[in-house]
């Protein structure tokens, strides 16, 4: 794609459209808030970045453009309390954000704690979203924060300059992390989770769920109370609110037991014979040159 038609990488900033213009919009901005989270960005404390997603054509996207959200907190707010809501119906509850547990040494984005029917009830929630890989949209952004988002390219040939790189816009979304990181995170987290009598939930954005889904093929549960992991996914559907927000809309909610879901991380669908000759053509080959 040259330089002229390759569009401005990212879609929202502190939780509104890029150029939305509205007096919430503009709040935000100056307050560096998330809408989402209620509170000061997380991400712009931490790095200076304040962008919740970005546009990019992933190899399973065929050549086209989708928004992907790149920040966690994207899936806070609505999208997270219909997880709540589906979990404890309508029970009056406490939200526990960022528990951390030293033996095992793992952590939960959040864990509600309701009173339902008189007994404690506790149901854990993962928020992803998908990582950047590539270089990242830094040069993009300081253009947006300068007002001057439309010379966004010319940032990126100014930082090429500045560090002697290639002048190329290079950032991708890291699909595999999601199996790599997530993927065995739901199974390891779920395992203890399950052994302790509590339910996981993973909210997240539907697409990233979906090339998930395509290499751990578990099968979902289909009724009752014989599951242990559910997803909840959202998607950008393409409205913009009218305070300049993308509508961001609810997709599928997806069980499954923690039983399946293992059987299917373990039993790759890609392993069939011709991947085992490939293999063993490829390592018999590197031993000859070795």
């Amino acid at each position: 794609m040259s330089k002229q038609n390759q569009p401005f990488p990212i879609v929202e900033c502190f939780g509104y459209d890029a150029n939305a213009n509205t007096a919430e919009a503009r709040a935000a901005r100056e307050a560096k808030a998330c809408p989402f989270a209620k509170n000061k960005c997380e991400k712009y404390r931490q790095y200076g970045f304040g962008y919740c997603s970005v546009t990019y054509a992933a190899k399973d996207d065929g050549g086209t453009r989708y928004t992907y959200a790149v920040c966690d907190h994207r899936v806070d707010g609505d999208p997270l309390h219909l997880a709540i809501k589906d979990a404890i119906g309508d029970a009056p509850y406490v939200l526990v954000p960022e528990v951390v547990l030293r033996d095992p040494r793992t952590s939960f984005d959040y864990v509600v704690l309701a009173d339902i029917d008189g007994k404690e009830h506790a149901v854990a929630i993962e928020t992803q979203a998908i990582d950047l890989r590539g270089g990242g949209v830094g040069p993009a952004w300081d253009a947006w924060m300068a007002n001057e988002p439309e010379e966004w390219r010319a940032y990126f040939t100014r930082q090429s300059l500045a560090k002697g790189r290639k002048d190329t816009v290079a950032y991708g979304v890291n699909m595999a992390n999601i199996y790599k990181r997530l993927g065995l995170q739901v199974a390891t987290k779920g395992t203890f989770l399950k052994a302790i009598g509590v339910k996981l939930y993973v909210v997240m954005q539907d697409r990233p769920f979906r090339y998930l889904h395509n290499r751990v093929r578990f099968r979902p549960s289909v009724g009752g109370d014989d599951w242990d992991v559910t997803f909840v996914t959202f998607e950008y559907d393409g409205t913009t609110s009218a305070n300049g927000q993308s509508g961001f809309a609810f997709s599928h909610m997806v069980r499954t037991s923690l039983s399946e879901y293992t059987d299917a991380l373990s039993n790759d669908h890609r392993a069939t014979e011709e991947q085992r000759d490939n293999f063993m053509r490829l390592v018999k080959q590197k031993a000859k040159r070795a």
